[in-house]
């Protein structure tokens, strides 16, 4: 039955979620929908208001306030439901009219709603020419969800042409919000309500945070941004082909390709995505204006290696099970999954297919449906529709601006099309990596190739530098600071006394030291030399330092006294850093740079810097030598997507025996 003048309901599931949002942001516009339909021909605007106040009557929805209680909260009649105002904006004089039509209507979207004393909706007719108008209407999410809107144009057109023909229009039909109510309430009453919760408490077991297109957090705001685009009715052609080919739905690709996409992007494996439903599964349900709609999760696994095909199937799946338990809201969900108050995500990004695109006809004229708010955006909504050409679809991103920029929203709208453009050709055994996202000018081969000739060694590159700023802080560490004039003299220290070992040009030298102040020194002195430097982390286990020892065969070994045992196993000297004759030693030697005739040989770009071992997962570790000219060429290239500058710092905390230590 409709509500009475002082009757007060419990709320719905999707009523009560859309209260306490609002509660949470009670200034904020984000929980506002709306729709405009464009009439194409003349309209009588008197008739059409008639219409208009029927239908709104016929929807005991628009009647609805919302009042917190001490048994929570609670819908009642508004004693005024009869009274509202229809907008009526003329904008025929305007230098742009559709530009002043579209700024009125974004300055109502943004108006926010106060739930207790309302008004929660609002009614618009923009007259942009005489025979071209706009119905817009603006509701708050807890009145109206879009399956809603569909069903008061429809009824609106069919009242309006009715009228036209001097006849009364057929009853509406339509449900009060109560029987979305009461079904909602004998479904959670039923074992099907049970046994809907025991699937999803399965299908949810150790549920990730969910992959998401940012690493930042928000509230969602209003205004949303938005970024549209069309696909072509032969592309939409070839995407039904392809589903046809995998035997599934378009609507199973579309799920698929944004579940290929978020892999692709993030590069997760267990994907969560956020399924907009219409939850309306009784007959009462799909004659009745009100809010029903929800967000499930659709969770699916997907891998590098994973063939489109696979894919696809498996959303299919996952999409016929989520449609049979679609009932059990994501409220309930949030609240079984502990997740009420934390602010943790149930799902990422969030797909919105819409099937349906009923645009009505007003005494003959066509109409088209603008889609321009949902509601709320928390982080990226993807809705996909028929488009404005037959055959074709229209696709809309929408994100939170806290979230995401123009240009990055810009970005992920065109990443998807080509992906969706790709899978429509892709092969059904085609691995997820192959699908290709890479934009007009991104790939390598459009770009010009820049070879980076290398003609010096990383020594000569050090020296130039440490002449052009000695005084400069090289490495500090802890309380030790180093500058490059320093730094440089220890190292020529240093390599003298390795020369004098027998390190040089296609030789090796260990290095088992702590990630510290002599390391540096230690590393340029070994490539002073010409010789190779071989990482030897004394954090390693002995097992493993013994096999790289014995594959790289060094001739001398620099370590220090904390670390000597390093040495057990190995027949070449041992330089212990921090014993006092070394130490002696090194004072006596030259601090200037070396050249060719200090060394057992010249140095070239193509000498080998430095040994790295593989970790051995397959067998004994293998050696990978990396020549100069390698180590310049990234520091080159490098250059030209990376401002360095004097005040960049490298923070060495990882092990000197990975690669990217270089």
């Amino acid at each position: 039955m409709p509500l009475q003048d002082d009757e007060r309901r419990p709320l719905s599931g999707a009523q009560e979620g859309l209260w306490y949002a609002q509660r949470l942001a009670p200034d904020s516009a984000a929980y506002n929908t709306a729709e405009a339909v464009e009439i194409h021909g003349p309209l009588d605007t008197g008739r059409f208001e008639t219409a208009l106040r029927r239908t709104v009557a016929e929807a005991d929805t628009f009647a609805l306030r919302f009042v917190d209680t001490d048994d929570g909260p609670r819908c009642h009649r508004a004693p005024d439901a009869e009274h509202w105002p229809l907008h009526r904006v003329d904008v025929r004089d305007a230098a742009d009219p559709e530009a002043a039509a579209r700024e009125w209507i974004r300055a109502d979207l943004t108006t926010p709603v106060d739930l207790e004393k309302g008004p929660l909706f609002a009614h618009a007719l923009l007259t942009l020419a005489a025979d071209r108008h706009i119905w817009l209407l603006r509701t708050h999410h807890i009145l109206l969800d879009g399956y809603s809107y569909k069903l008061l144009g429809r009824r609106l057109a069919e009242t309006y042409n009715a009228l036209a023909e001097g006849r009364e229009p057929q009853p509406a039909g339509f449900a009060p919000v109560s029987r979305l109510q009461a079904e909602e309430a004998a479904y959670r009453a039923s074992e099907r309500y049970a046994r809907d919760r025991a699937h999803w408490t399965e299908r949810l077991a150790g549920l990730p945070e969910p992959a998401r297109l940012t690493s930042r957090s928000a509230a969602p705001t209003a205004p949303f941004l938005r970024r549209t685009a069309e696909l072509e009715p032969a592309e939409t052609a070839a995407l039904d082909t392809a589903a046809t080919r995998l035997g599934v739905s378009r609507t199973d690709l579309l799920t698929a390709a944004t579940a290929a996409y978020l892999h692709r992007m993030t590069a997760a494996e267990d994907l969560v995505l956020g399924l907009a439903t219409m939850s309306r599964l009784g007959s009462a349900a799909l004659r009745t204006p009100g809010t029903a709609s929800d967000v499930l999760p659709l969770r699916v696994a997907a891998a590098p290696h994973t063939p489109v095909a696979d894919l696809v199937r498996a959303v299919a799946d996952e999409l016929k099970a989520l449609r049979r338990h679609q009932q059990y809201r994501g409220e309930f969900l949030r609240r079984d999954l502990g997740l009420l108050g934390t602010g943790r995500r149930l799902y990422g990004p969030v797909l919105n297919i819409v099937p349906f695109d009923e645009s009505p006809v007003f005494d003959g004229h066509p109409t088209t449906w603008h889609h321009l708010s949902g509601g709320a955006v928390d982080d990226l909504q993807i809705s996909v529709r028929p488009g404005a050409r037959p055959g074709g679809l229209w696709l809309a991103l929408d994100a939170n601006p806290a979230l995401y920029d123009e240009d990055e929203l810009a970005l992920h709208s065109e990443r998807f099309l080509t992906l969706l453009r790709r899978l429509a050709e892709a092969p059904p055994t085609t691995p997820l990596r192959d699908l290709d996202l890479l934009l007009p000018g991104e790939h390598p081969r459009d770009q010009p190739v820049r070879t980076h000739p290398v003609e010096h060694t990383l020594t000569e590159l050090f020296e130039r530098q440490a002449a052009a700023v000695p005084g400069r802080t090289a490495v500090t560490c802890g309380d030790e600071h180093l500058t490059y004039a320093e730094l440089n003299a220890e190292a020529n220290r240093l390599a003298r006394l390795l020369t004098e070992h027998g390190a040089g040009p296609g030789r090796v030298v260990a290095l088992a030291l702590d990630r510290g102040a002599r390391l540096l020194p230690a590393l340029l002195a070994v490539l002073k030399t010409g010789a190779a430097y071989l990482p030897l982390d004394p954090g390693h286990p002995a097992q493993r330092l013994r096999l790289v020892a014995e594959d790289a065969a060094p001739v001398v070994l620099v370590t220090e006294r904390a670390h000597a045992a390093t040495a057990d196993g190995t027949a070449c000297p041992v330089v212990v850093l921090d014993d006092p004759e070394t130490a002696a030693g090194l004072a006596r030697r030259s601090a200037a740079d070396l050249t060719d005739a200090d060394r057992h040989g010249p140095t070239s770009p193509s000498d080998t810097a430095y040994i790295i071992h593989t970790s051995g997962s397959t067998g004994r570790p293998k050696g990978v030598p990396v020549p100069h000219a390698n180590v310049v060429r990234l520091f080159l290239a490098a250059a030209d997507h990376f401002d360095f500058g004097a005040d960049d710092v490298w923070t060495l905390f990882h092990s000197y025996a990975f690669d990217f230590s270089v």
